[in-house]
This record gives structure tokens, sequence and C-alpha cells, in this order.
């Protein structure tokens, strides 16, 4: 079930998409470089705990598919299968055009449907319209405590990181590092942080299964 919140974050993503199309502006994103750079940081997690040749990858919010390009960069399309989730209903109908085929698919929810090797998320909670802090973190950590249960081997997302926690004025919140690293090292599994000098106020976590 959709809450108020999600739905308003679905709405806002659907009349940017249908503005600016299948751009990162549409997703709320600076620039190519710093999205390519976020997908880079993700799939560099996958490449060092890859467990087997073959894997498969829930992309939650997934927006217009740009992950998928630079997966299929990365990887020969026997390496894995595909499954795209969005809350918003354009992006998606746009990627089922696009991209669907064998091992490919795309779904209008938030949650996914069947376990993945890799549950990964690229500034799925970074958005936080009409949100307290504490009503952001009680839904990002409900979040990733049920994505962790869909999960077989990591679970990779970004956050944008301040030593003080806050949604801005243009309502993007912030965590402090400390928070998510305890929260998940507590009630998850092992964790990790990996950087980029082109992303200074953001970290990519990824959660293991031990």
């Amino acid at each position: 079930m959709v809450t108020e919140f999600e739905q308003k974050v679905a709405n806002e993503y659907d009349l940017r998409f249908i503005k600016y199309g299948a751009q990162p502006k549409s997703s709320l994103w600076f620039s190519d470089q710093r999205q390519t750079s976020r997908f880079d940081l993700i799939i560099e997690c996958i490449k060092r705990n890859q467990s087997s040749r073959y894997f498969s990858i829930n992309d939650i919010g997934c927006g217009y598919g740009g992950l998928l390009k630079r997966l299929h960069n990365n990887f020969g399309d026997n390496m894995f299968s595909y499954a795209g989730y969005d809350l918003a209903k354009s992006p998606i109908a746009y990627c089922k055009r696009k991209y669907s085929k064998k091992g490919v698919q795309f779904h209008c929810s938030g949650i996914p449907k069947e376990k993945a090797h890799y549950n990964v998320m690229s500034g799925t909670f970074n958005y936080a319209p009409d949100l307290t802090v504490k009503e952001w973190k009680d839904y990002l950590f409900t979040s990733l405590n049920l994505i962790w249960g869909l999960t077989r081997h990591s679970m990779v997302f970004n956050l944008m990181i301040a030593e003080e926690e806050k949604i801005t004025a243009q309502k993007i919140a912030y965590i402090k590092k400390e928070t998510i690293v305890n929260f998940c090292q507590r009630n998850l599994g092992a964790t990790y942080e990996h950087f980029s000098l082109t992303l200074p106020n953001e970290i990519t976590f990824a959660v293991r299964k031990t």
C-alpha cells in the first residue's frame, strides 16, 4: 500500500519526468557526471562482493533506467538479471517500452516482488517532502529492514551525509554517518562505506549478509 508521503514523491517524479524526460534532472540529480559516479560506486560494491558469475539485482527507485545502462557497460547480458522498481508511473512506462526483454523487467512499486542477490538504491531516500527528520528516519529504517529481508547477498544504497541531521529547504534529507552505520551494524549486517571525490557530501553504504 502506498503511503501519502510515497504518493507525493511519486507525483513529483512523474511531473519532472514529463517535463525533463530521461535525464538526471528528472531524478533531482545535478549532472550526468555525478549520477555516473553514484552508479559506479554501486557497481564497484557489486564487483568487490560478487559471489558468483551470475547475479540478480533489484534497482529500487530506478527512475528512467540509468543504472541499467551502466550495468550493461560493466557486465555481459548473460551475467545478471535486473528488476527495476519505482513509484512514479511515467518513468516505469518509458523503461518498459525501451528496455524490457528477457532478464529485464520493470514494476510500478516501491518494494521488490522477489528476492535478489543485490538490492540497490541510488538516491531513493534523499527526497523528503513534508516530513520531519524523525519521520524520515523512521521511514528510512523501516524500508531498509523490509528490503534487507529480500536480500540474498548485499544491500547497497547512498545517502546525503552531514554533521547535523536535517531536511533542507529543497526537501533533501541529510543524516549523520554514525547514525546509519550504527543502525545497520546493529540490526542488519556488516556495513562498509564507499566514497567518491566528486560526491563530497555522500556515502554509498554496502551491507552484506554474513
